[in-house]
C-alpha cells in the first residue's frame, strides 16, 4: 500500500465539516485489518482511494458554516462517517494519515495546550474505546477491574482511566518495561504473562467487577469475574477483526452500527464464553465504539487534570511511514505509534 499523490485535497465540505491540516495521526489495529485485506467482504476497494487510519490532531483550514471551529483553531478528532467524493467518479475513504483531513465537528474537539498534537493524535480512538468499556460497569464499592495487555495502546489509557474512576486495578504485561510502563500508569497489579496464566492464579479467582479483554482471551476471564460482573471484549473472535472496526465499516456504506449489533447480540448467545459466564451469574459482551464527542473531551480533560497522559513508543515523519506502521502491527510497541505530517504553525 503506497501513499498516492493522486487524490486531490478535499473540497466542497458540508455545513457541519471542517478542512483539518493534519499536524499528526496515530496508527489503530483496523488499519492492519483494512492494508491486509481482511474487510474486503465489508468493504470492496475496487477503483477507490483508502486513506488510512482514524485519529488526528491537526489546525483548522477551512471552518464549517455555524463557525463552531475557526481557521487556525488546534483540533482533535477520531474520524466517522461515509468516505468522501473530490469529483463525481473519486471516492475515498474519510482517512487521517495524509495532510489534510475532513470531519464533522461532532467528532471534533479543541486540543488542550498542555498536549503535544503527536501526543493528541494518540488518544481518540483508544481513549474511547477504553471509556465505553469501563462505564459500563456498574458502580459498586471498591471496584476491581482485570485489563490483559496494559501497555498496548488501549489498555495503557485503560489503566488510567480506570483509576481516575477508582477501580483496583490489575494488568498482564511482560516483564521488564512494559511491567514498567503499567505500573507507572498506576496499575496496582501487573502479572507477567509469560511466566503466568493468570487464569489459573487462585488468587484472581471471582475478583473481579469488569474483566477488559484487549487481547482476545476473554474466554479465560470467566476464572476472574464476580457473580454479577461482567466480561467485556474489543476482538472479535476466529476473524480477529475488532467489533468497533467492523461497525465503522457498515456506516460508511450507509448501514447502521445497530444493524451490525442485532446480528451479534442474536449470535452471542451461541458463544461459549458468553454461555460459561451465564453460569456463574456474570455476563459476557463486545462493544461497538460509537461517536461521542463527549467522550473524547473527557479525555482531553483528565490531561488537563494531570490524571491521564498520552502514551506514544516512537514519532515518526511522514517519509517514513512505512516503519510506523510495521511497529504498530508488530505486537512490540508500548502504547501508540504516531506519524508527523508537519510542524509548522
Amino acid at each position: 500500500m503506497e501513499f498516492s499523490a493522486a487524490v486531490p485535497k478535499p473540497s466542497g465540505l458540508s455545513s457541519t465539516e471542517i478542512l483539518i491540516k493534519v499536524r499528526a495521526a496515530s496508527i489503530n489495529p483496523v488499519d492492519k485489518a483494512l492494508m491486509e485485506g481482511g474487510l474486503a467482504r465489508l468493504k470492496p476497494c475496487k477503483g477507490a482511494f483508502h486513506v488510512a487510519s482514524y485519529d488526528a490532531s491537526g489546525i483548522v483550514e477551512e471552518a464549517d458554516q455555524a463557525g463552531t471551529y475557526q481557521k487556525g483553531d488546534a483540533v482533535v478528532v477520531r474520524l466517522f462517517g461515509p468516505g468522501l467524493s473530490v469529483e463525481p467518479k473519486v471516492q475515498y475513504f474519510r482517512g487521517s494519515m495524509a495532510e489534510y483531513c475532513v470531519a464533522d465537528v461532532s467528532n471534533v474537539v479543541r486540543k488542550p495546550a498542555n498536549l503535544s498534537f503527536e501526543e493528541a493524535a494518540s488518544i481518540p480512538l483508544a481513549g474511547m474505546t477504553a471509556v465505553q468499556v469501563i462505564d459500563l460497569c456498574k458502580e459498586t464499592k471498591d471496584p476491581k477491574i482485570f485489563i490483559s495487555g496494559g501497555a498496548g495502546g488501549v489498555g495503557s489509557i485503560a489503566i488510567q482511566y480506570a483509576k481516575s474512576k477508582g477501580f483496583h486495578v490489575t494488568t498482564t504485561a511482560s516483564p521488564g518495561e512494559k511491567t514498567e510502563l503499567c505500573t507507572s500508569l498506576g496499575a496496582d497489579v501487573v502479572i507477567d504473562y509469560k511466566s503466568n496464566k493468570f487464569e489459573s492464579m487462585d488468587e484472581l479467582k471471582d475478583q473481579f467487577d469488569l474483566c477488559f479483554d484487549c487481547t482476545g482471551e476473554s474466554g479465560k476471564m470467566i476464572e476472574l469475574v464476580k457473580s454479577g460482573g461482567r466480561i467485556v471484549t474489543i476482538n472479535a473472535h476466529e476473524s480477529g477483526i475488532t467489533f468497533e472496526c467492523l461497525a465503522d465499516i457498515l456506516e460508511r456504506n450507509g448501514k447502521s452500527a445497530g444493524c451490525l449489533m442485532k446480528c451479534f447480540v442474536k449470535s452471542k448467545l451461541k458463544f461459549t464464553q458468553y454461555q460459561e459466564a451465564s453460569k456463574k451469574g456474570a455476563d459476557w459482551d463486545f462493544i461497538f465504539l460509537h461517536p461521542s464527542k463527549d467522550d473524547l473531551q473527557r479525555l482531553m480533560d483528565l490531561t488537563v487534570d494531570g490524571k491521564m497522559k498520552a502514551v506514544i513508543d516512537q514519532v515518526w515523519d511522514s517519509k517514513d511511514w512505512k516503519a510506523a506502521y510495521t511497529r504498530q502491527f508488530s505486537g512490540r510497541s508500548k502504547g501508540k505509534c504516531v506519524v508527523r505530517w508537519s510542524s509548522d504553525e
